[in-house]
């Protein structure tokens, strides 16, 4: 049996540290599945598993340094300032393992993704490396740890500690060193290499500081070891300076996302990215939009998730839970049918007053019309919905022109509603 692996604990601690890890790495993904519908999220939580990983590698690393510390062999062990390496070995085969394990879930949760029919994106796959530079200044807090007091006990705190760490970092003021994915959806969205690697810099140079302090006979041994000492110091300066201070940082929005389509009456496009959703959005736009084409209303050609103010198409919402899901809600499309224009006025920074009121009761027109609505007497709408037709239709065209127009000022309840 390898040296490293006799600090390990053996092969039986050794089997159930590899099995803590891939245990930790499915915890953090295999029970929400929303990314199944986005290959970029698939792999973004991939990457973002070391939030669990982390801590756990903290811990098998603490405890090999710890025993490697109590026992008579450490001394022997550094005799020479050549032994640096041998000294990293348990560092190394733990960092190894717990980068298997992000890896291992990565390749699960983008291969399912692939399964439920997302294009991939394989030109990003480079987010897990910086995400493995991370693990690798987790892994060295807890072997500097170990190492330092010597007690197997350490193991624990030294996974709650990291992991304290990684929550720190995300919504206290230090930058967002630990938090290397799992956003929500990613549709439209790009990864951003330099803020991502400017994490993994500093990764690097924090996880040298912190070995060199608790092994600084070795770590000042020779002028070589001193200029990589110096070298890790710099990439700590400059991966602080590219680290975003947010968790979200790493992200930036595409200018003009492509979208995939479908119907003509009106043809209903999301991003190319999630395109489960489409057929149920564009099967459930068309059947609510029929009461407004039989009154005469004048729907753009085009409702599109990538509309933007001035092009002449109307908006598609979905919730982010949605975009993973081959079924959508009624909800959802009639908000989508409902934004008939992306206006400046809904992105500006002191808006007037937005038609909320006046978009709800046309959605519930529309089910009425349709028969899935029965209103209350007690509702306010409840007489004008049951009143004369003509008149309801009439509104309608007319609040929807304003509507497609941005001419929200314009726009009025009617008489006796509201």
């Amino acid at each position: 049996m390898s040296r490293w692996r006799t600090w390990l604990g053996g092969d039986r601690v050794l089997g159930l540290q590899v099995v803590a890890l891939l245990g930790a790495a499915a915890a953090y993904a295999l029970g929400r599945t929303e990314w199944i519908g986005s290959w970029k999220q698939a792999l973004d939580w991939g990457a973002g598993s070391t939030a669990l990983v982390g801590p756990v590698a903290a811990g098998c690393a603490c405890l090999a340094y710890a025993r490697l510390r109590s026992s008579a062999m450490h001394e022997v062990l550094l005799q020479s300032r050549h032994d640096a390496l041998r000294w990293l070995q348990p560092f190394a085969a733990v960092w190894a393992l717990g980068c298997a394990a992000v890896l291992a879930l990565t390749l699960t949760t983008t291969t399912l993704a692939s399964l439920a029919g997302v294009p991939a994106y394989p030109q990003y796959v480079w987010i897990v490396v910086p995400a493995w530079l991370v693990l690798g200044c987790q892994t060295a807090i807890g072997a500097a740890i170990g190492w330092t007091s010597g007690r197997p006990w350490a193991a624990p705190a030294a996974a709650v500690l990291v992991f304290l760490l990684f929550l720190w970092t995300v919504v206290g003021p230090l930058p967002a060193l630990f938090t290397t994915g799992g956003a929500g959806s990613l549709a439209g969205a790009v990864f951003r290499p330099v803020p991502a690697f400017g994490r993994g810099l500093l990764a690097v140079g924090l996880a040298w500081c912190v070995l060199a302090l608790a092994q600084r006979r070795q770590a000042f041994a020779s002028p070589s070891r001193v200029a990589v000492g110096a070298v890790a110091v710099v990439l700590l300066g400059v991966g602080w300076a590219e680290t975003p201070d947010h968790s979200d940082g790493h992200y930036g929005r595409v200018a003009t996302p492509a979208v995939t389509c479908a119907g003509d009456a009106p043809e209903v496009c999301v991003y190319r990215e999630i395109p489960r959703p489409l057929a149920d959005l564009r099967a459930r736009t068309e059947r609510l939009a029929r009461p407004l084409l039989d009154i005469g209303v004048r729907l753009p050609h085009r409702f599109s998730q990538a509309a933007e103010v001035g092009s002449g198409d109307g908006s598609v919402f979905l919730w982010a839970e949605e975009e993973s899901r081959t079924r959508v809600s009624d909800r959802s499309a009639l908000q989508s049918l409902l934004s008939p224009a992306v206006c400046a006025a809904d992105f500006a920074d002191s808006p007037e007053p937005l038609p909320f009121e006046e978009r709800h009761l046309i959605a519930r027109w529309i089910q009425v019309r349709l028969g899935e609505v029965a209103p209350d007497p007690d509702d306010s709408d409840a007489r004008w919905l049951a009143g004369d037709p003509a008149v309801q239709a009439d509104w309608v065209r007319q609040t929807y022109a304003r509507l497609s127009a941005c001419d929200y000022a314009a726009i009025r309840m009617p008489d006796g509603v509201g």
